[in-house]
């Protein structure tokens, strides 16, 4: 890991990023600790679904419930399926739609820092096979981000114990909204291992919002007489419902679906209490146990590792916030609640930030195909507004004088920043020749419609000339 010469805090520009079936989050390491980046609404997790705003452009990280109809979410759990989804009017592979919330990660981690950032440690869940790994490595290329390690979800949760636990073995229950990983984990001074794993990449929570969408939908057809269940819009909207009141029930006894206007002769109100969806739930949770117990026997069979030896099991995962959870695993396990630990969403992004550490970062992006490049532009000019541009040093508040042109509107989005920064740099300072020029080619090439592949070059080397100038 670079060390910083001057002063604290140092940004290390490789950041971790978990990319969640239903959140996401990134973290930097500050050169003395491991920082969450909070986004525009001081959220550390961003919701892993994309919308659009009026004028149409993607928006990453929409809370799905605000326009079910219209929201991707989930996506995660397509990745490497071949399949594709409908939105905004065309076809997308799911890949692409995980580059609209890579590129928003991006952007925070680059807001927060003050750099650019071209590198990353991403998560994967243990159970991914092989096609998932390949897609989630495509979706960081979209996004203009270098992989420097895939990182499996215990591997990063060890490591954010190991940074804020004391020495012990350690069994973690991950369950998130699409994925549930077991792992059982030694940390000794200074070391992490793995001892044994198991997991099931299609079960979280998304599955638990889908049984209480099939009770719903009984209830409709039971009083309204109809069947709605086979209705793709009517299902978002049921589903968005189900999950706002999945999470009711976590400090709830009872709370009720409020469903107006599914058809225009059918409107519902569905009631739920924490007893029944606990029941319908059982055998998932049922299937978890199952699998932390796989878990525990592996590290048994390669390590001698038994149930005895476990300290503590790690609660991880926005799912495990079901109360259920923590009082079946109590019960599962015959241990009283101080050994169970909760840590909910955030551990796996910690530990992904930790990892990053590791690893140097790189001036640029590397990936550089034709075809890489023409789609991350392109994803990068449908995603909406990026952040406010790059502050030049010292800037100075007088009117626009003679002097360069302003970036055009059609300025791809992955450059609006660095090009808005550069012409504020130049008004106050226009002397700075080879700045000037690289900047004067790349409005060039904007204004003549240039293909993507001429405006990356020239992005590229207008970000790069930028980067000395602001650094003199």
């Amino acid at each position: 890991m670079t060390e910083h010469p001057d002063a604290y805090p140092f940004y290390h520009r490789v950041v971790g990023i978990d990319l969640g079936t239903s959140s996401c989050a990134v973290s930097v390491w500050d050169g003395a600790k491991l920082q969450l980046v909070r986004g525009p609404t001081g959220a550390i997790t961003l919701p892993a679904a994309v919308g659009q705003d009026r004028s149409g452009q993607v928006i990453a990280g929409v809370p799905p419930a605000e326009d079910p109809e219209n929201v991707i979410a989930g996506i995660k759990r397509r990745l490497g399926s071949g399949e594709r989804v409908r939105f905004r009017g065309r076809t997308y592979m799911p890949r692409e739609v995980c580059a609209f919330l890579l590129i928003e990660l991006k952007r925070q981690a680059e807001a927060f820092i003050g750099e650019p950032v071209h590198d990353a440690v991403v998560t994967v869940s243990a159970a991914a096979g092989e096609e998932q790994r390949r897609s989630l490595r495509e979706a960081s290329g979209l996004a203009q981000l270098n992989v420097r390690r895939l990182v499996e979800d215990p591997v990063a949760a060890a490591m954010a114990l190991r940074a804020d636990t004391r020495p012990g073995v350690y069994a973690i229950y991950d369950l998130g909204g699409g994925t549930f990983d077991a792992s059982v984990v030694r940390v000794d001074d200074g070391t992490v291992e793995v001892l044994g794993t198991a997991g099931d990449e299609r079960l979280g929570g998304d599955d638990f919002d889908e049984l209480i969408v099939g009770h719903a939908l009984r209830q409709i057809r039971e009083r309204h007489h109809v069947d709605l269940s086979q209705d793709p819009a009517i299902r978002r909207r049921v589903r968005w419902e189900a999950e706002i009141r999945k999470r009711e029930l976590s400090t709830a006894d009872n709370t009720t679906l409020e469903l107006p206007l599914l058809t225009a002769t059918v409107s519902a109100s569905v009631s739920l209490n924490r007893r029944h969806f606990e029941a319908m739930i059982e055998p998932d949770l049922q299937r978890t146990l199952d699998l932390l117990t796989e878990a525990i026997a592996a590290a048994r069979t390669a390590h001698g590792v038994s149930w005895a030896d476990i300290d503590q099991v790690v609660l991880a995962g926005g799912s495990t916030r079901i109360p259920a959870i923590r009082d079946r695993l109590a019960g599962y396990l015959g241990w009283g609640g101080a050994r169970i630990r909760t840590d909910h969403d955030e551990m796996v992004a910690r530990g992904a930030g930790l990892v990053a550490r590791d690893y140097e970062p790189a001036s640029l992006f590397e990936g550089s195909p034709v075809g890489l490049l023409s789609a991350s532009l392109r994803l990068r000019a449908e995603l909406a507004g990026p952040e406010p541009p790059l502050e030049a040093d010292e800037p100075v508040e007088t009117p626009d004088p003679p002097g360069p042109a302003g970036p055009p509107a059609e300025t791809p989005a992955d450059f609006r920043r660095v090009a808005e920064a550069t012409y504020m740099l130049l008004l106050q300072d226009d002397d700075r020749l080879a700045l000037a020029a690289a900047y004067g080619a790349f409005i060039t090439a904007v204004q003549a419609a240039a293909s993507d592949t001429r405006l990356a070059e020239l992005g590229a080397a207008l970000s790069t000339e930028y980067a000395r100038a602001a650094a003199d």
